[in-house]
């Protein structure tokens, strides 16, 4: 096959966008690629963020992978950071860049243009910006901003609010630079979407390590002093804080998309793409967390921002957008996290997407333990898995336990996407060694139950 050379844009150099530049050179090496970043660095590993606060990776800068000298000299693509591309021209196929140093605002053309422009913090309404003890976290720029803050004051109280997967991970370094720790999320308990079991089992655990949550909080008012919310009404409720972290998710960062009149998945907001990575327009691609997934089991589109389906994403769309064909398949959720010692795991649906597609289910749960039980340093865990009475496919499984859940949210995967029944778990050899797994498997005891 004969490839044609194009200039090819990427847009954004977090996950995706990298992975995009990247492959839409090696596809073709003639290829003109330029990736514009407006920030200050490139292939950044976000989700390592919260263990550089609390000490675990060593410092800052081990999160950049690449800097834009060593990208372009390995990879072969021009990169321009601290360059903002603000509006896109799709009849003329270019795009208007504002450098940010000079502020100057210039055109640059393309044959195909890659729009990797990831997400967004969602911005908590009741606080303002520009508080000094006030953070989200989701940059580089927001580590240095905590970092620099904690170095320079004395922090006795500290309030999370959110308490989903980035505020739990949060709350890790919190506990060391504070002595009482307030959580406060919307939902009853922490973790919503996760089976109630699971979620009791992190409560326990934030109570071990004594942090105080609240939940149920619809109404939070912060009291001001200098800049500073020294003072915090959670619902009736009112604390004194020295530092707050807000952790209440994001969203796709579709503003140039929607101005260039792209179509938008509703009603989350990220870019509408076809098997290939394609918008509704022939000669933009779209890739990572600006754009939607297709989930294997409702096969709907939904928006899950993970790296692993954002790196994927970028390659295929730097195929396409190179002229060689290259398509993403549908996903199975698979996503887990550490809070503390404890991991959980969540595959497949969660509650609340299979009551919005009022899918039947029967579940199976168990206690298990990673080694048998005579040999010392075994850990527990709970599994439970819900699945179609008629065929026994697996829809969703939580998992919570120690390290060797990964494992098993990775089986279940596997079986979701394989359209394995989860009766065969039953019929699998697990291996068996006492230093390292149970006598009997977990997922074996479950596959037996739902065959019963």
């Amino acid at each position: 096959m004969t490839l044609i050379k194009r200039k090819i844009i990427v847009v954004g150099g977090s996950a995706a966008g990298p992975a995009a530049a990247a492959k839409a050179k090696r596809v073709n090496p003639n290829n003109e690629v330029i990736l514009y970043e407006a920030g200050g660095n490139i292939s950044i590993g976000t989700c390592e963020i919260p263990y550089v606060l609390s000490g675990e990776i060593s410092n800052v800068e081990k999160l950049i992978f690449y800097n834009p000298e060593s990208f372009e000299k390995e990879k072969g693509v021009k990169v321009k950071i601290n360059h903002r591309v603000e509006f896109i021209d799709k009849n003329k196929k270019k795009i208007f860049v504002r450098d940010l140093h000079s502020q100057k605002v210039f055109e640059d053309n393309y044959d195909k243009l890659i729009l990797c422009t990831g997400s967004v913090k969602k911005i908590h309404p009741s606080f303002r910006s520009g508080l000094e003890n006030v953070f989200y976290l989701k940059t580089i720029e927001d580590v240095k901003a905590i970092q620099n803050y904690i170095n320079k004051n004395k922090i006795n109280s500290s309030l999370v609010v959110g308490a989903s997967y980035t505020g739990l991970e949060a709350l890790e370094f919190v506990k060391q630079i504070s002595n009482e720790i307030y959580l406060a999320d919307i939902s009853d308990l922490p973790l919503p979407g996760h089976e109630f079991e699971v979620r009791k089992i992190l409560l326990e655990k934030i109570g071990e390590k004594k942090i105080n949550f609240i939940g149920n909080v619809n109404d939070i008012i912060p009291y001001e002093k200098d800049g500073r919310v020294i003072r915090v009404k959670l619902n009736q409720e009112q604390i004194e804080v020295d530092f707050v972290l807000i952790t209440i998710g994001f969203e796709p960062n579709n503003s140039l998309a929607k101005a260039a009149n792209l179509s938008l998945n509703s009603p989350c907001g990220s870019i509408k793409v076809d098997e290939k990575q394609k918008t509704s327009d022939d000669n933009i691609y779209a890739a990572g967390d600006c754009c939607g997934v297709k989930e294997f089991i409702t096969k709907k589109t939904r928006w899950i921002p993970l790296a692993s389906y954002a790196h994927n994403q970028g390659h295929v769309a730097g195929s396409n957008a190179a002229g060689e064909p290259a398509v993403f398949g549908q996903i199975v959720r698979n996503i887990g996290f550490r809070f503390f010692d404890l991991n959980i795991a969540l595959v497949g649906l969660n509650n609340e997407e299979i009551q919005l597609n009022q899918i039947k289910c029967k579940e199976v749960s168990s206690i298990g333990n990673s080694r048998v039980k005579i040999m010392p340093g075994g850990v527990k865990h709970f599994v439970k898995i819900k699945y179609r009475p008629d065929d026994k496919k697996i829809i969703s499984a939580n998992l919570v336990g120690g390290e060797d859940i990964i494992g098993k949210a990775n089986l279940i995967s596997f079986a979701i996407k394989n359209n394995i029944p989860l009766t065969k778990f039953y019929e699998t050899d697990f291996l068996y060694t006492p230093t390292l797994s149970p006598l009997i498997e977990t997922l074996s005891i479950l596959g037996k139950q739902a065959g019963d």
